[in-house]
């Protein structure tokens, strides 16, 4: 596994390192305030910090930044990212110079940022994650440093797939599976994660353990959670509510314009709804997000 990752990061580096001609584009974009997640990924003299807001499971907006951080001079950053599915087939990101990289010649100690809104990747039907490529120094430079990384798309793709599922039957300890037929709170959540390509897999159950299993998995790692505040949750997260005597007994995707997604209760189907009384039992949401970095050598 790891050889076939270096391969692909190999491939990823040579496809793109021959075309890099430096210019430095002005760009000009406020910060995202409220974006499903962050990634720095910086190596010595590089840095780059991606805002990320998943619209879809094949939509995105990303808010670039690149800084030359003055450890290296004589050498000129360059940023390049890519959407990936899970089958490996990639789209570059193309930057509003029309290259596919983006190269900060500027200068030790400046930067430059982007935005771009929407972003729907050619060929790419779900975004399982965006690969972050920062270097110091061009071709003509003799390449510095290479940095790899990767910001996973639990939450949105986890979503679409529960979505799919409406009209299912609520079946107590239901997984969709032929042993499990139909779905309960947390099944539904369990089942909607788990087959996403690259996706590490829930190691509990229940939506008590879910919670707990959140509230302790806060660092960044390829599957932790992010606490999210009531006044900024995004449609995908997850809201865990206290129904029973546990201190969680259910859980939902939140839908926006106040519904919720999922398997309530017995006689009814996976479905949207108003979260209406649910309300008064939230516990706490979470988003359910993935960082890596790739090995280059």
């Amino acid at each position: 596994m790891k050889s076939a990752i270096i391969t692909s990061v190999v491939a990823f580096l040579a496809a793109t390192t021959s075309a890099v001609f430096v210019h430095a584009p002005s760009a000009s974009a406020d910060g995202l305030s409220n974006p499903s997640g962050t990634l720095t990924t910086e190596c010595d003299g590089a840095r780059s910090f991606l805002q990320v807001d998943w619209k879809a499971g094949d939509r995105v907006t990303v808010r670039w930044r690149v800084d030359d951080t003055g450890t290296a001079p004589g050498f000129s950053p360059v940023l390049r990212i890519q959407a990936h599915d899970a089958d490996h087939d990639a789209a570059p990101f193309v930057f509003p110079s029309g290259d596919a990289h983006f190269v900060l010649n500027s200068g030790n100690g400046t930067h430059d940022v982007g935005l771009k809104s929407d972003w729907n990747p050619a060929n790419i039907g779900n975004i399982n994650h965006l690969r972050v490529q920062i270097q110091n120094g061009t071709q003509a430079q003799d390449i510095g440093c290479t940095r790899v990384r990767e910001i996973y798309n639990w939450s949105m793709i986890g979503h679409k797939n529960a979505m799919a599922k409406r009209g299912v039957d609520y079946v107590l300890g239901g997984e969709g599976t032929p042993a499990k037929p139909g779905y309960d709170c947390s099944g539904l959540v369990y089942a909607s994660y788990n087959p996403i390509g690259n996706f590490p897999g829930w190691p509990v159950r229940r939506a008590v353990d879910m919670w707990r299993w959140a509230e302790s998995h806060q660092s960044p790692s390829k599957f932790y959670a992010k606490s999210v505040a009531w006044s900024d949750l995004k449609v995908g997260d997850l809201i865990f509510y206290r129904t029973t005597d546990e201190a969680v007994g259910h859980v939902s995707f939140w839908e926006g314009d106040g519904n919720v997604l999922d398997a309530l209760e017995p006689g009814t189907k996976v479905s949207v709804h108003p979260e209406g009384g649910l309300r008064n039992v939230r516990v706490a949401a979470f988003r359910i997000l993935g960082v890596a970095t790739v090995p280059t050598d």
